[in-house]
């Protein structure tokens, strides 16, 4: 099922896992071809509980189309999102080839508290902290 699919059949578990793809993609091809249908995905999407405990899975539908709305408008380098989003983990990102981990510092020498990173493209700098709750969540602030 493509990902256009999942988000036009009405389906809240299809429409959160289509969310999370487009989040977490970083192939511009995949993602012009979706903004194209943005309209499309938000009439689909209308009105439709996603669930969730303690993040709502609308979060990750909203990020989505923001992420969209964004690559459509040809707004800037992809990672000037990563503030928009608690899921970006670094480490994921690295090995996206997005960034680079140029300092990871840790509190007692046990616990991450953050890293410093840059974006492989328009080279830009983030201090990444990352936080523990019921889940691990990322804070990226542009250094």
């Amino acid at each position: 099922m493509s990902i256009l699919d999942k988000f036009a059949s009405k389906n809240s578990h299809e429409i959160w896992s289509a969310s999370c793809e487009v989040a977490k993609c970083n192939n511009l091809e995949i993602l012009d071809s979706l903004a194209i249908d943005i309209m499309t995905i938000e009439n689909a999407t209308k009105g439709i509980n996603l669930g969730g405990g303690l993040c709502p899975n609308s979060y990750h539908l909203e990020f989505a189309l923001k992420k969209l709305c964004y690559v459509e408008q040809r707004a800037g380098c992809l990672c000037a999102l990563y503030p928009e989003y608690m899921f970006f983990n670094p480490i994921d990102e690295e090995k996206n080839c997005s960034i680079t981990i140029t300092e990871i510092v840790q509190i007692d020498g046990k616990w991450i508290d953050y890293y410093r990173c840059k974006c492989n493209k328009c080279h830009a700098s983030y201090k990444v902290e990352e936080r523990d709750g019921h889940f691990t969540f990322w804070s990226w602030t542009k250094a």
